[in-house]
C-alpha cells in the first residue's frame, strides 16, 4: 500500500461522506413525505443520516489502521464498505412505498 494512496482514498472518503449526508437528508425528507412511513421506518430514516457519513470515517479508520501495521494492497477493499451500505439504503427507499 502507498501512503498517496492512502491519502487520496481517505480525501475522497471525507468527500462521501459530505456526499451521503445531503443524500440522507433529501432522500429521505422525499420519502417520508411522500410514502408517510411509520415510526420504524422513520427511525431507520434518521439512523442512516448519520450511519451513512460513518461508514465512510469508519472505512478509512481501517485502511489507515491496515497501512500502519503493514497489511497488503487487498486493504483497499475496505474503500468499498460505504458503496455496500449506500446501495443498501437506496434499496431500501426506493422500496419504501411499494407497501412490503
Amino acid at each position: 500500500m502507498s501512503f498517496a494512496g492512502i491519502v487520496l482514498g481517505t480525501i475522497l472518503q471525507l468527500m462521501l461522506a459530505f456526499f451521503l449526508f445531503m443524500l440522507v437528508a433529501v432522500s429521505g425528507g422525499g420519502a417520508s413525505d411522500g410514502a408517510a412511513p411509520d415510526k420504524v421506518q422513520m427511525g431507520i430514516l434518521n439512523f442512516s443520516l448519520y450511519a451513512l457519513p460513518a461508514t465512510c470515517l469508519v472505512s478509512a479508520g481501517i485502511v489507515l489502521y491496515l497501512y500502519l501495521h503493514g497489511s497488503g494492497p487487498s486493504s483497499y477493499w475496505w474503500h468499498g464498505l460505504p458503496l455496500v451500505a449506500t446501495a443498501l439504503y437506496v434499496f431500501y427507499v426506493l422500496n419504501l412505498g411499494s407497501g412490503a
